[in-house]
């Protein structure tokens, strides 16, 4: 059977690419631009004006419509602050707060988010809901007197909590000690930003809790639908583990004695016997539950590019249509006729939507599974009048109900990967009837032709994994830096995990639902066996080290549409004698764009800047130098005590593999604290590092994992300890480029009386305090986390310290503050390495203060995201400008020649002053 090559899309979906685009638009503009370019050079009917004025008012209207949502304004352009309520301004650190759970999802490591709306003071929720006899006892936030009830939070909440003793849902009410802070994440080049994702969903607000800390109660009754979604887990749950039914048991009399008595609701635990790997993919496959989920195997998962079969998506509900084929064939028993009426396959899709609906209902709607059902209900409804239409015409459908519905689910990342897939499915489906094409007559009647019949499946399978993963190449090395090269596990993995392990999950869910505990319990352990072992596969994989992909360039942007328009003009290819004219247009702007990310690499490897990045990290510190002759150096990698965050792997490997490879000339770590040295175990490991340099004393983490870590990764670079006096020249000598160590002392050095030197410098005060000098002017000084016995020293050895740029001793703690280094400095402007509203209040109010009253400018990374300062170079010292660009704000220059005793105050420093944690201290 011969079927038509690909067709050009028709005018209506074009449309419906400039809606989408229009949206997208408000985040990503130059890319969103780009786009629109490369489908008017496509598509012919877009070069008459009146189309093209209906297409950009489409555009129009999308951006309008996403900024409205995301920014509060059509005219805005970035995303604002929250607006922080009087009765939270004047709160402790630790009000009691209470709001609405509108959602529920476990999380890997017994882990629970939940979305609190209407989040406010105690009292003004339960004013008038508390039954005399049961006031809550702790710190609560009193409302004034005579003024109004405190005003709630305006949007939603994210609340994670690790080790929840409870499992609130939708609709109950959750208090807790516990205050929200602004949702605001890592900014840095080459990364999307977390707060706009979080925007998109209405999310402005966010907070962290552990187990009981924070004294959480629960009060009301949970939506009808959160409790009969909560039962069938609860049924499940307890047929996976039978050992959880007395916990279970106790915890639901507890809840229903309290609801009796007027009392807070206690709900089932979250935590509890550990289910094994195995089953607790099953918990992932039906409910979208990854709570019983070890981060490890998670990991494992996406390593092996086999996540997405975790993910509740479209080719789980294949299990929606055995349900509906199994119906329609017990039902053809009874009465064979129907097939005259209609086709088999239609009756079989439109039986296989109330299982979908099912399914969709039991996962609580996620996006990528709102896009398969309505997909679905589009072709069932296409069929039904007799109108066959291909995948890409149903994904166009699709997408159009979803975003005309919800414009901000455009940038929900599961949706884009689902819509992606399936575009990709699409565009391979031509060349895959034209590589393997269907025989016209089919006899499985005997063995060969069964396992012939069986092989071509699976061919089919890998042809189709293979398309997927090209197509998406270089989104998931840009996003996940994965190239993906064990793909084909899921040529195995995806048939077993669709047509055995999610239906008997499905089976052993009726049963269990039903009674037959015994019959779940059979069904649930033979389901988990296939997960069981894939876990201790990649389990093994990882442990001999050939599961992790090696660290590679992630492409610049202009990367994906090139892929695409390259991808999109050989999909036209199949089944035509030569390509169309449209294609050809495509393949040679695609061909073009590829050079992009290349020649913007030679433009800055052959540019003369100097540019020194303070990246966001959070509360540690990572500071790339790039120099003339692409010398690149990285001083500090951060860290965190998370078992499930490395900054290094997370954020300072991406940032640095933007556009480039992982190839550093120097690693400098100026001492083995944790948030200085922890992450860059992971750069040391995926980078080629020329030479590793260090302050040469042991690490206060050295009796602890981190430090077992940096001492194997220090013998095995022999790394060179540095000292005051050192200098390391900066790629060529003719730029003029040290980098000068001020600090510490070296070990030899002895005093008068006998004693070292260097006994008396250790912690922070052993420091390595590098200062970054160009043809003799001091540009940056960077001083780790010394402290004020550090800086005093070197104060009185009489060092040159004046530099342009100062980073703030101590991430700009007030520890650190001592007022006549800063003079000794006399820097143009500060840059604090904290994180935002972090709980030690860096930078210091004592610092902050300083800076105001000097004139210097103040930029810190949780407020501003990654900071660069760039010197042109080659220009000589005396005459060039330092240009300063943060990822939230506009491009500042700040003049060489400003004086200190400039009037008025800066405007960084203003921003600084404004900032609500200084009207709270």
């Amino acid at each position: 059977m011969r079927y038509p090559p690909l067709q050009a899309p028709l005018f209506w979906q074009t449309c419906l690419c400039f809606w989408i685009g229009g949206i997208a638009s408000a985040v990503w503009p130059q890319q969103t631009l780009l786009c629109f370019l490369l489908l008017i050079l496509a598509d012919s009917r877009l070069w008459r004006i009146p189309r093209l004025a209906l297409c950009s008012m489409l555009a129009l209207a999308g951006l309008l419509t996403a900024q409205w949502q995301l920014f509060g304004s059509p005219w805005q352009q970035s995303l604002p602050r929250p607006e922080q309520p009087l009765w939270l301004a004047q709160a402790g650190k630790s009000p009691r707060v209470c709001g609405t759970v509108t959602d529920s999802q476990g999380l890997p490591d017994q882990r629970l988010r939940l979305l609190l709306s209407g989040l406010a003071p105690e009292a003004a929720n339960h004013a008038k809901n508390i039954p005399a006899g049961h006031e809550q006892k702790g710190p609560q936030t009193a409302p004034t007197a005579q003024g109004p009830p405190p005003v709630p939070l305006s949007s939603l909440t994210a609340l994670t909590w690790d080790k929840s003793p409870l499992r609130p849902l939708p609709g109950q009410e959750l208090c807790l000690n516990l205050r929200p802070i602004p949702m605001q994440g890592f900014a840095n080049i080459g990364q999307s930003q977390w707060e706009l994702w979080w925007a998109a969903q209405g999310v402005h607000w966010r907070m962290w809790t552990q187990g009981e800390r924070t004294a959480p109660t629960l009060q009301g009754e949970p939506s009808r639908s959160a409790r009969w979604r909560e039962t069938l887990h609860s049924d499940f749950l307890t047929a996976l583990a039978p050992e959880m039914l007395p916990l279970l048991a106790n915890d639901a009399s507890a809840a229903a004695s309290n609801s009796r008595h007027g009392a807070p609701a206690a709900a089932v635990q979250s935590g509890g016997p550990d289910l094994g790997q195995g089953k607790a993919i099953l918990m992932a496959l039906l409910f979208g539950d990854r709570q019983y989920l070890d981060q490890a195997t998670l990991n494992n998962f996406a390593a092996a590019t086999l996540v997405h079969s975790l993910a509740l998506s479209g080719q789980h509900l294949i299990v929606a249509g055995m349900l509906g084929l199994a119906c329609v064939l017990a039902f053809a028993r009874l009465r064979p006729g129907i097939y005259l009426h209609r086709p088999k396959a239609l009756w079989v899709i439109l039986a296989s939507l109330p299982p979908a609906l099912a399914y969709l209902w039991l996962g609580d709607a996620p996006a990528s599974l709102l896009r398969a059902t309505v997909m679905l209900f589009v072709v069932a409804l296409w069929l039904t009048l007799g109108r066959p239409r291909t995948t890409l015409d149903a994904l166009s459908a699709a997408l159009l109900c979803i975003t005309v519905a919800a414009p901000l689910t455009v940038f929900d990342t599961g949706l884009q990967l689902s819509a992606l897939c399936v575009g990709a499915i699409g565009l391979s489906l031509p060349w895959l009837r034209q590589i393997m094409p269907e025989p016209d007559t089919f006899s499985a009647s005997g063995l060969r032709a069964r396992l012939s019949w069986w092989g071509r499946a699976f061919l089919r399978i890998f042809f189709v994994s293979l398309c997927i993963q090209v197509a998406l190449l270089p989104l998931n090395i840009l996003l996940f830096g994965n190239a993906g090269f064990w793909f084909p596990l899921n040529v195995v993995w995806l048939p077993v995990a669709d047509l055995f392990v999610l239906p008997a999950s499905v089976l052993g869910l009726l049963c269990a639902a039903t009674g037959m505990e015994a019959a779940a319990r059979l069904i649930l352990d033979a389901a988990a066996l296939p997960c069981q072992w894939l876990v201790a596969l990649l389990n093994r994989l990882s442990e001999s080290g050939n599961l992790s992909a090696p660290s590679m360039l992630r492409p610049h942007w202009t990367a994906l549409p090139a892929f695409a328009a390259l991808l999109a003009a050989l999909a036209f290819k199949a089944g035509r004698p030569a390509l169309p004219k449209a294609a050809l247009r495509l393949l040679l702007a695609g061909g073009l764009l590829l050079f992009a990310g290349p020649m913007l690499r030679l433009t800055e490897r052959l540019s003369p800047e100097i540019r020194l990045d303070v990246l966001d990290v959070g509360q540690s510190q990572a500071v790339a130098l790039r120099l003339p002759g692409h010398f690149r150096l990285l001083l500090d990698g951060g860290g965190s005590a998370s078992p499930r965050f490395d900054p290094g792997q997370n954020i300072v490997a991406p940032v640095l593999l933007y556009n480039d490879a992982p190839r550093l000339n120097a690693v400098l770590n100026s001492h083995p604290d944790l948030d200085h040295m922890g992450g860059l175990a992971h750069i040391m490991g995926q980078f080629a590092v020329s030479a590793l340099f260090d302050n040469g004393h042991d690490s206060r983490e050295r009796r602890t994992r981190w430090g077992d870590i940096w001492d194997k990764i220090r013998q095995e670079y022999l790394a060179q300890p540095l000292a005051q006096g050192d200098v390391l020249h900066l790629g060529d000598p003719v730029h003029g480029l040290q980098l000068k160590i001020l600090h510490p002392p070296r070990r030899s050095s002895v005093h008068s009386a006998g004693k070292a030197i260097s006994d008396a410098w250790d912690g922070n005060n052993a420091s390595l305090v590098a200062r970054l000098v160009f043809q003799g002017q001091g540009l940056a000084l960077i001083p780790g986390d010394a402290e004020r016995k550090t800086l005093r020293h070197m104060l009185d050895q009489g060092l040159n310290l004046r530099a342009q740029v100062l980073v703030l001793p101590h991430h700009g703690s007030d520890s650190s503050y001592l007022p006549e280094f800063y003079e000794a400095v006399q820097p143009k402007i500060a840059i604090a390495a904290c994180g935002f509203e972090n709980r030690y209040g860096y930078p210091g109010k004592k610092v902050l203060a300083w800076l105001d009253k000097a004139g210097i400018p103040l930029l810190f990374t949780g407020k501003d995201g990654q900071i660069s300062l760039i010197w042109p170079g080659g220009k000589g010292p005396h005459n060039a400008t330092l240009h300063v660009r943060t990822q939230r704000t506009r491009q500042a220059e700040a003049k060489q020649d400003r004086q200190k005793n400039s009037q008025g105050a800066p405007r960084s420093s203003k921003r600084a002053s404004e900032d609500p944690r200084q009207k709270e201290d």
